[in-house]
């Protein structure tokens, strides 16, 4: 099942800036993966199905997912757009880019179903003690000192910090977001950010399960999400995929950002509680989604970024929308780098106070886009997102008609 790669490799994250500066580079072949059928709605997309499970219940039935491998699982770096922010402003001023058309939809999420909620096991650990450096090495390594900055040399201000407390992240709306553990073929083992949309769908960045280009050969593999991850932790289990897809704009684009559509979405096995069986939505919930609303707005970013904590510690940035970014993105400001990638963008994150009223757009935790690039440099400080539109329609309406109960 390993294949080989001769296109170049991407270079982790680092504290040393020289290496933070390499490109995504088209990664891999995938062996033993097979083409999936897809509904009509989405002739387009492609999808392949995980052959290896063989145990549904299983959390690695390939048991590929060592300690160690999860323990040395590199951060993936974000794709950077050609040129600083300022030429690729001027090429957006430049151009008169069509819209990107498609219907604004509202979905709403959901907490937790069933009448007791699963508690966290906090014993539950991918690898003993903790990964990478501690918080303080993390910063000082990165020449970031304990500053806390809230704007860039593009002027998008904003405000990030680290969960507070950080158990927060053991509830409702924080638990739906996690870290996403996958293998390039060839090349090693990475990691990216995930928000759980559905009872069993995580939506995650196109470059997170694709390489943009190579068709159904173009797919990484095992994939395996944590949610609410902390420092090894996976007080919700972890979720072996069954099954991924992706949109055309993200697998042609070969690799180059800003995309129209960098977006994928990963369906998951589910998981045994004791006795019973459950989705990962009837353990975390799950958000709602909008699309066409990233200009204008002002969201919460989650990820797991590396120079935030070593990507360690589940970190949240709020901003609003900052300038469009060209082929249907748009920029915010945001301080977080790899790792970060498919990390969910959350408008009206939180819970609603009794007697909270008014707003015209007053539903709580839906996602609106995720992490897709940014620059290696670390003064612009901005993050770039696809605005969610036709092809996240029928990205979830395939994914949705995949496995019954999957929406």
């Amino acid at each position: 099942m390993h294949a080989s790669s001769s296109s170049p490799c991407p270079i982790p994250w680092r504290p040393d800036r020289s290496r933070t500066g390499r490109r995504l580079a088209a990664l891999g072949l995938v062996a033993g993966i097979v083409l999936a059928a897809v509904p009509a709605v989405a002739q387009d997309v492609i999808a392949i199905e995980n052959d290896e499970v063989a145990d549904v219940l299983a959390r690695d039935p390939a048991g590929y997912w060592t300690p160690q491998e999860l323990r040395s699982a590199d951060l993936l770096p974000l794709p950077e757009p050609e040129g600083t922010l300022q030429e690729m402003m001027e090429r957006v001023e430049s151009l008169e880019e069509a819209a990107v058309e498609a219907p604004t939809r509202v979905e709403q999420g959901a907490t937790p179903a069933g009448a007791a909620e699963v508690p966290p096991d906090m014993a539950d650990r991918l690898f003993p003690g903790t990964a990478g450096p501690t918080p303080e090495a993390a910063m000082l390594e990165s020449g970031g000192g304990f500053d806390i900055m809230n704007l860039g040399t593009s002027g998008a201000y904003f405000s990030s910090s680290r969960l507070v407390p950080t158990d927060a992240r053991l509830h409702y709306p924080y638990r739906a977001n996690g870290k996403l553990f996958f293998e390039q073929p060839g090349v090693g083992s990475f990691i990216c950010s995930g928000a759980v949309i559905a009872p069993r769908l995580i939506l995650t960045a196109g470059h997170c399960v694709h390489r943009g280009s190579g068709g159904s050969n173009g797919f990484y593999r095992r994939f395996l999400f944590v949610p609410a991850y902390h420092q090894g932790q996976a007080p919700y289990q972890a979720w072996n995929w069954r099954w991924v897809i992706t949109t055309p704009s993200w697998a042609s684009g070969n690799g180059n950002v800003p995309n129209a559509a960098d977006l994928a979405i990963i369906e998951v096995e589910d998981r045994k509680f004791d006795s019973e069986v459950k989705r990962i939505g009837d353990v975390t919930g799950w958000f709602g989604f909008r699309t066409n609303a990233l200009m204008p707005n002002h969201t919460k970013k989650i990820g797991y970024p590396g120079n935030h904590d070593g990507g360690e510690i589940m970190h949240q940035v709020d901003s609003q929308s900052f300038e469009a970014g060209g082929a249907n993105t748009v920029l915010y400001g945001s301080d977080m780098r790899g790792g970060s990638s498919g990390g969910s963008w959350i408008e009206n994150f939180g819970v609603q106070a009794t007697g909270q009223t008014g707003g015209l757009q007053p539903t709580p935790n839906r996602v609106v886009g995720v992490t897709s690039y940014g620059f290696v440099s670390t003064t612009p400080l901005v993050q770039g997102s696809s605005i969610l539109g036709q092809e996240f329609l029928d990205l979830r309406n395939a994914a949705c008609a995949h496995r019954p109960g999957n929406c």
